[in-house]
C-alpha cells in the first residue's frame, strides 16, 4: 500500500508533496483524477536526481531517481495547512482518501491538478548569443472533491 500526500494552503509556495511519509523534491506537476465510474489517474512529473524529467503513475509505476528533502514546514506551520492523503494499492477499489487524517465517504469525484511554473534557465554562455527566451508555463492549482449528499444531490468543495 502506497501513501501519497499533499500538504497545502492552496498556494504553490505553501505546498509539499510526500510519498510514504518522505517529502519529495523536484516535483513539477501532480494530476489526480478519480470518479465513481472507475477513472483512476494519479500522475506525477518530477525532476529526478539524475536531472531528467519523469512522468509516472504514482501507485503503479516505480518512481526511480526520486529526490527527497527535509521537511519544509514546522509542526506549527503544518497545523495551518490541509493534508490530503491517498492510500492505494493501485486500483480505485483499494484506495482510501483522507483529509487531515480523516477518511472521507460519499465521494463521487476527486480532481487535483498542481503544476509549478517552469523556471527559466540561465542557459550559461549560450544565452548571450541568442534572443530566444524560455516562457515559463503558467502555474495551476486546482483541488476539489465532489460528494453525493443524502438527498442524491452533488456538492463540490475545495480541498485547500
Amino acid at each position: 500500500m502506497t501513501s501519497f500526500s499533499i500538504e497545502s494552503n492552496g498556494r504553490i509556495e505553501k505546498t509539499a508533496v510526500y510519498l510514504n511519509g518522505e517529502q519529495l523534491a523536484g516535483v513539477r506537476e501532480v494530476f489526480l483524477n478519480m470518479d465513481e465510474d472507475g477513472t483512476f489517474d494519479a500522475i506525477i512529473q518530477y525532476q529526478g536526481a539524475d536531472e531528467r524529467l519523469y512522468s509516472k503513475h504514482i501507485f503503479l509505476d516505480h518512481l526511480e531517481n526520486l529526490k527527497t528533502r527535509e521537511a519544509a514546514f514546522t509542526e506549527y506551520e503544518s497545523q495551518q495547512l490541509q493534508l490530503l492523503t491517498l492510500e492505494s494499492s493501485g486500483d480505485i477499489e483499494g484506495t482510501t482518501i483522507l483529509v487531515n487524517d480523516q477518511p472521507l465517504e460519499g465521494i463521487t469525484s476527486l480532481l487535483v491538478h498542481i503544476k509549478s511554473p517552469q523556471k527559466e534557465s540561465s542557459g550559461g554562455l549560450a544565452s548571450l548569443f541568442t534572443t530566444k527566451k524560455a516562457i515559463p508555463d503558467h502555474e495551476e492549482f486546482k483541488a476539489e472533491i465532489t460528494f453525493r449528499n443524502e438527498d442524491n444531490t452533488l456538492s463540490t468543495e475545495q480541498i485547500f
